[in-house]
């Protein structure tokens, strides 16, 4: 590990104290013994060398915490890709607003619970695999087509589908869902920023865009090719409209 990172540590902690010192000299005023103490106990805290340890240390857990947050998006990404390659044509025709896609992964994660976790880890390690085996021939359709990445959409979409048993409800609640928009983001258990929220042009989220968004995320159901199908009865015993037929049904009357 370099040296840059625990010095950019140290000179942020640098401007922290300098400005307690500020802060107290204003504070102080008609106290020139404490302050000046303060001053030399600043001035000996910037240039200790005792703090070294302390922020090499502190820059080894910032580089896990973003090695960490980077493998994290990276599960995300592939098993994110997997779920919502079938809507780009929504995306590029303007039926859905990518401002969605937040709120479409926060859904997916609800549905799947843990279960989220572990096909992200699948996924990874899926799209590792082909990088390895395809190099520079590696394609994102060629991880969509393989067949380990097909069970694991179906399973996810048999997942959502089981959700939806009461429609209306399930309906409703995944509309307000998608129409929500957080103010504040956390930063911790008892730390938020607030969050610049665009009120003059609303995202829409209706029932148009509902029909033409699940329409969409269950086409890999609705229109299988027979291999599909035969590897789907093989996974599940049954096709598609016998297990979620009449999750199905509904979505065939949903008006676009």
């Amino acid at each position: 590990m370099g040296s840059r990172g625990p010095r950019l540590l140290r000179r942020t902690t640098n401007h922290v104290l300098d400005a307690l010192l500020k802060a107290a000299e204003g504070a102080w005023q008609g106290h020139p013994k404490e302050l000046s103490a303060l001053r030399d106990i600043i001035v000996a805290l910037e240039a200790s060398a005792q703090f070294d340890d302390f922020y090499r240390r502190s820059y080894r857990e910032l580089l896990d915490v973003v090695e960490q947050e980077k493998m994290e998006q990276r599960r995300t990404n592939a098993f994110g890709r997997l779920m919502v390659h079938h809507l780009g044509p929504l995306f590029e025709s303007g039926t859905l607003d990518r401002a969605f896609l937040p709120n479409i992964f926060s859904f997916f994660h609800l549905v799947l619970g843990d279960d989220a976790g572990f096909y992200g880890e699948q996924c990874l390690r899926l799209v590792a695999d082909l990088k390895a085996e395809l190099g520079e021939d590696f394609t994102w359709d060629a991880y969509y087509d393989t067949l380990s990445a097909k069970l694991i959409l179906w399973h996810t979409l048999t997942r959502i589908a089981g959700s939806f048993k009461r429609w209306d409800l399930r309906k409703d609640w995944f509309m307000k869902l998608m129409q929500y928009t957080p103010t504040t983001v956390s930063l911790g258990s008892n730390a938020f920023v607030t969050r610049e929220v665009d009120h003059d042009e609303p995202h829409v989220f209706g029932n148009h865009q509902f029909c033409a968004f699940f329409q969409a995320l269950f086409s890999p159901l609705t229109e299988m090719k027979m291999a599909d199908e035969a590897a789907f009865k093989k996974e599940f015993g049954t096709d598609p409209h016998h297990l979620i037929g009449p999750f199905l049904v509904h979505l065939a009357t949903c008006e676009i």
